[in-house]
C-alpha cells in the first residue's frame, strides 16, 4: 500500500493541538510556518499519523505577501530522523494570513513529494480549529496538487 491508496489520515489529539499551537505562535508574528506530520500506513486504506515536525524554516515577507522556507539541511535532518523511527512523511500543513487556497508556491515547491501526499492549508494564521470551515485540502496526483472528493473531516479522523 502506497499514499495513493489511503483514504483516511487518522491524527491523534495530541498532533492536532501542536499544529494549531505551533501555527498560531508563528501567526502572531504575521508568519507562515509549516508543520509536517509523518506516520505510518495502516490497513484498509488509512495512515496513522504519529508526529508533528516543525522544521527550522525562514518565514519572510515581500511585495506579494508572506511565505516560509525549509532549507536543505533541516529536510536532510528530517528525513533522517524519519529513516531512524521508520516512520514517513504523509502530510504537510501550513498557514495563510487571509482565506487559504494552494498558491502557485505551494504547487511548486512542495515538502510532500509523494504521490497521495497530502497538503494542508489553513486561513488567518490558524486563529480558528485547524480542521474547521475554511480549511482546505489538496492530494497529490499525476495532474498536481487537487481537491480530494472526500471532505476534510472524513479525509482527517482526529482521534
Amino acid at each position: 500500500m502506497t499514499l495513493v491508496d489511503v483514504r483516511q489520515f487518522r491524527v491523534p489529539r495530541k498532533v492536532v493541538d501542536e499544529t494549531e499551537s505551533s501555527l498560531r505562535s508563528a501567526g502572531r508574528d504575521e508568519h507562515e510556518l509549516f508543520v509536517l506530520w509523518s506516520g505510518t500506513l495502516g490497513s484498509s486504506g488509512s495512515f496513522n499519523v504519529l508526529t508533528a515536525h516543525v522544521p527550522r524554516q525562514t518565514a519572510y515577507r515581500h511585495e506579494e505577501g508572506v511565505g516560509v522556507r525549509v532549507d536543505g539541511e533541516a529536510l536532510h535532518e528530517l528525513n533522517a530522523w524519519l529513516f531512524q523511527a521508520g516512520e514517513r512523511l504523509c502530510a504537510q500543513v501550513h498557514s495563510h494570513p487571509q482565506a487559504a487556497y494552494h498558491s502557485e508556491t505551494d504547487d511548486t515547491y512542495p515538502i510532500v513529494t509523494a504521490m497521495g501526499g497530502l497538503s494542508i492549508v489553513v486561513p488567518y494564521f490558524c486563529q480558528g480549529l485547524l480542521l474547521s470551515r475554511g480549511t482546505v485540502a489538496y492530494r497529490l496526483t499525476k495532474k498536481g496538487w487537487l481537491e480530494p472528493r472526500e471532505p476534510l473531516n472524513q479525509l482527517v479522523q482526529v482521534l
